[in-house]
């Protein structure tokens, strides 16, 4: 029944990073590396994704108000001001799974440091989770069926 129930989450981990987490990253250039570790200790099964990429959890998260400044005077390089355009608009959005195309233009604006407003969390690992709580006691719930059945001890699942 363990190992049934293990496989079954392996499977529903491989699906969620496929179908999800990696819709969050469809337009992005680079593409985050999704890990996923299981449990079946109390309460019960579980699924844990997450990525060690700094701008998926800047994302997901969201980022306070802060100052970002010219290298000069932050001793990385021995750049003076920042350059960037005028208009943006941002690739993801709050609670939406998708990703779209991004765009940014006007007249560049260079000045020595900016305040960044910081990002709001996009909060795409709770939105997956509400989404598909519901598919993965489904999922577990026939795996487990399956696995009575196959020991003799129950009916296999529909």
């Amino acid at each position: 029944m363990r190992l049934v129930l293990l496989n079954a989450m392996r499977k529903a981990g491989r699906f969620l990073v496929k179908t999800d987490f990696k819709k969050t990253t469809k337009t992005w250039k680079h593409q985050p590396k999704f890990e996923t570790l299981i449990s079946l200790k109390p309460p019960g099964p579980t699924i844990l994704i997450g990525t060690d990429d700094q701008v998926w959890n800047w994302l997901n998260e969201g980022t306070r108000p802060h100052a970002i400044f010219a290298g000069i005077f932050t001793g990385k390089s021995n750049k003076k001001a920042l350059a960037f355009p005028s208009r943006f608009k941002p690739k993801t959005r709050v609670k939406s799974l998708k990703s779209q195309a991004g765009s940014s233009g006007g007249p560049t604006v260079v000045v020595p440091f900016v305040q960044h407003p910081g990002t709001e969390a996009r909060e795409w690992g709770q939105l997956i989770a509400t989404k598909r709580q519901r598919w993965f006691q489904k999922q577990m719930e026939r795996a487990m069926a399956d696995a009575a059945h196959a020991s003799g001890h129950g009916q296999r699942s529909p």
